[in-house]
């Protein structure tokens, strides 16, 4: 058999140069994807940490009512691990807070735990001024409705479940007044549906004020007394709380309900923040005055650091000098005129809250 000679001798040696080549190719065509897959990884970690926001300092005091300093408060920042404590003039640091809105979580046993919104950074030499409303941890009274009677009744006790015979109970918002007998049980007959607040005071044990929605069926309530720290006025023992309480009572009795929220109005929005609930976020954006007690005004006072679970009673108004009582008039420093005119350009709305204890 004859052979003819290839028409395309370099046919072999170009498709070898040809496979060659493609490899050449192909590799580094792979060398600059990875080159690219590296450059752009290097960005994406550089990404974040160029858009992370700045870290500062909060610097505070923390007070109690009369101004006093208090030690040994814990401060974070709600819902993470950045803590600090006040030291023995009341001061703190609270490190590495991020820019923006941050919410705090000031709280020491024997207080009410606070929740204020801060603008972070501050600026240059502020000082935050922290308040905290002393609180005393006690058993919460037991209720239970009796739909067969119409009243409020009840049992006092102390903390070992013994009976106190002998105990003040005054009913607010009727103006009337009994004993605990024998064993400790006490009772408001043919009452019509109302709002109430129960005082229960006996010696040497810390006075209770307990709030009471009455609808159409009875109220029955155990109520546990604590016995006095030594050395310390109980708030309700004072003579500014007895002018408060008789102005709540008048209030109670002549004011209208729209103008207040109870203890069981207020349990239905939970751990809810007080400028949250609908009928108070007026309050909040006319910066209305805030009352504690009735007796003591925080200036600056924000209702958004409190929650209604803390709460057992809270009232409001558009002028102080048209409530029922004087106290209020008096703490706010309103000017009052005839038929309860302000004079002058006095702050007038307000808001009282009566912390539950």
């Amino acid at each position: 058999m004859s052979s003819h000679p290839d028409p395309y001798p370099d046919r072999r040696s170009h498709a070898r140069a040809g496979r060659a080549s493609g490899s050449r190719g192909h590799g580094g065509a792979v060398i600059r994807h990875l080159l690219s897959a590296a450059i752009a990884a290097l960005a994406l970690t550089a990404q974040p940490l160029a858009a992370q926001r700045p870290f500062y300092q909060v610097r505070g005091v923390v007070t109690d009512v009369e101004l006093a300093p208090v030690p040994g408060v814990e401060v974070l920042i709600a819902g993470g691990s950045r803590t600090t404590t006040t030291d023995a003039r009341g001061r703190f640091v609270l490190d590495s807070v991020p820019e923006g809105k941050v919410r705090l979580t000031v709280r020491r046993v024997g207080y009410l735990a606070l929740h204020p919104t801060i603008t972070v950074p501050q600026s240059p030499g502020d000082m935050l001024q922290i308040i905290l409303l002393p609180f005393a941890q006690q058993l919460e009274p037991i209720q239970v409705d009796v739909p067969r009677r119409r009243g409020i009744f009840g049992v006092v006790g102390d903390t070992g479940y013994r009976a106190l015979p002998g105990t003040t109970v005054e009913l607010l918002g009727a103006r009337r007044q009994v004993t605990t007998d024998s064993v400790g049980r006490f009772a408001f007959d043919d009452l019509k549906p109302d709002h109430f607040m129960l005082r229960v005071a006996r010696p040497g044990y810390r006075t209770r004020l307990v709030g009471v929605d009455l609808t159409g069926a009875g109220r029955e309530y155990s109520i546990f007394m604590h016995e006095e720290r030594p050395g310390r006025a109980e708030w309700a023992d004072t003579r500014p709380a007895i002018w408060a309480l008789e102005d709540l009572s008048l209030r109670l009795a002549m004011e209208p309900k729209r103008n207040r929220m109870t203890r069981d109005e207020l349990a239905r929005y939970g751990t809810m923040a007080l400028c949250d609930i609908p009928r108070i976020r007026a309050l909040v954006r006319d910066q209305a005055s805030v009352l504690i007690r009735g007796s003591d005004r925080m200036f600056g006072a924000d209702l958004c650091a409190w929650s209604a679970d803390q709460m057992d009673l809270i009232e409001w108004g558009g002028n102080a000098c048209r409530v029922v009582g004087g106290v209020a008039t008096r703490v706010l420093g309103n000017n009052c005129g005839p038929r309860g005119a302000l004079r002058g350009r006095q702050q007038s709305g307000f808001v009282i809250l009566w912390p539950r204890g």
